[in-house]
């Protein structure tokens, strides 16, 4: 329980860090890293927060501005919270304005995105029966996916690294579906021939497959998905390929494979489908006109403090970048990324929070711009103690040594569920930022990060400084 660190009053304070100890420098040295590369803040906090107090605390480049990587998660679903309350709910809508004779509904039908950052294939069955109830069978015409709720072009997947299939690199829309990931599931039956299986749903000409089966196990499977290009007028078609071993059970594996429309309709008839609905529509993007009729508003069932729970134990990027735009989205103002860093600005400013050298990219660190020094980092964590939903908070971090990112970290040691750690990680970066629950009961705000092409060396000294916070304070 927060418990005794909890207290009404907007907490501002003033921290004052004094150099690490001796014996934790060593600690850090012995990486083989310079002290450059090390920012770190650590702040026992008193028994009871109160307005305006001077707080000491532990640190190490506490002013210099660091690249975060995924621990930038904890600014924006941080700011969330505040702006648009745990109890949030993400709505989307189903409209048309055609026709509904003798089961067929004949003209456009709207699928209004409201930038729901976990809209899934389950909540797409749910939208599908509901249909149905209508009297719905068949759906004739134009399928038009509204992403206009957000004024921004789709994301190059591949930018970032090269990598365009990752389902991390999935770009923000407002009207994305199932993180625009598909599962593809491949098996051998009775070692003879191979089974490929999507969810969504592909249809089976639209899915080609080319796997070797070889004498081995699992540990022989090689299997990977692209998007073939189509040819001029043909749909688009998923190319699975690899080798398979024989005696293997079967692989699952994730792939972004298609833009953000041509996936929410893939999914939608999907699910359509799948209660026994008939579905021949053009796909095309556009708006919902202001005359279009609601057949159904969904309401996720999810409420804001879940969604930012999965982002955080989970490190999800396109949630976070996502619910980032959902910052300044608003009736007759699509979101834009400029807009959403002003509105996590002036929140963090409403908070005492100002922080000079923070830089926002998409919110989700998964950038090489993003910025924010170690020292902003503890003010906003410690900061976050304060108030009702302090409990809700850092339970939305991952448990060392349980579940999540960390679920692997210091498991079997003193630390196992009491530090509640955010990760982050690129390839020049390692950081850990959250709550400790120290030997003597107090609450610890810890922040280390690492930015040092060999960063990957950090994991040990890291360890070794969270152990130290917990056993110290």
């Amino acid at each position: 329980m927060i418990g005794p660190c909890a207290a009404t009053a907007q907490f501002t304070p003033i921290v004052k860090f004094s150099s690490l100890p001796a014996e934790v420098k060593k600690e850090l040295s012995a990486s083989g890293l310079p002290d450059s590369a090390w920012a770190v803040a650590i702040i026992p906090l008193p028994p009871v927060v109160v307005m305006g107090p001077v707080i000491n605390g532990i640190g190490l480049n506490t002013d210099m501005p660091v690249n975060p990587a995924s621990v930038m998660k904890l600014v924006t679903t941080r700011a969330a919270l505040g702006l648009l309350g745990p109890q949030f709910r993400h709505q989307t809508r189903i409209a048309t304005t055609g026709r509904l004779e003798a089961g067929i509904l004949r003209g456009d039908l709207f699928f209004q995105g409201g930038g729901d950052p976990k809209l899934v294939v389950e909540d797409l069955a749910e939208i599908a029966t509901r249909l149905k109830s209508m009297g719905i069978e068949r759906i004739e015409g134009t399928l038009v996916v509204d992403g206009s709720r957000f004024n921004e072009p789709e994301v190059d997947p591949g930018l970032f690294d090269g990598r365009p299939f990752s389902t991390y690199n999935v770009g923000p829309h407002a009207a994305m579906v199932n993180f625009k990931s598909v599962k593809v599931s491949v098996w051998s039956e009775g070692g003879r021939r191979v089974r490929v299986v999507t969810e969504p749903r592909l249809r089976e000409q639209e899915v080609h497959q080319k796997i070797q089966l070889v004498d081995g196990g699992c540990a022989r499977s090689r299997v990977s998905a692209r998007m073939d290009a189509a040819e001029k007028g043909a749909e688009p078609k998923l190319f699975v390929s690899g080798v398979m071993g024989k005696q293997c059970n079967g692989v699952d594996f994730y792939v972004s494979v298609m833009d953000h429309a041509r996936f929410a309709m893939t999914a939608f008839r999907s699910a359509w489908e799948a209660v026994g609905g008939v579905m021949k529509v053009k796909l095309q993007t556009g708006t919902t006109p202001d005359h279009a009729r609601t057949l159904v508003q969904w309401e996720s069932p999810r409420p804001l403090i879940e969604l930012v729970a999965d982002i955080n134990k989970l490190s999800n990027n396109p949630m976070t970048r996502q619910l980032f735009l959902n910052l300044s989205a608003a009736e007759g103002r699509p979101a834009t990324r400029q807009e959403s860093r002003l509105a996590v600005k002036a929140f963090l400013a409403s908070r005492g929070l100002v922080f000079p050298e923070l830089v926002m990219d998409n919110g989700s660190g998964l950038s090489r711009e993003e910025r924010i020094s170690a020292r902003s980092l503890a003010r906003l964590l410690a900061d976050a103690l304060v108030g009702p939903d302090a409990q809700a908070w850092v339970e939305t971090l991952p448990a060392v040594g349980i579940e999540g990112t960390v679920r692997h970290r210091m498991r079997n040691s003193v630390l196992e569920g009491r530090a509640w750690l955010k990760t982050g990680t690129l390839d020049d970066v390692r950081a850990l930022a959250g709550y400790i629950r120290s030997a003597e009961g107090r609450w610890v705000v810890f922040v280390a990060v690492v930015n040092d092409p060999q960063a990957g060396k950090s994991k040990q000294a890291m360890d070794s400084l969270i152990k130290w916070a917990y056993t110290y304070h």
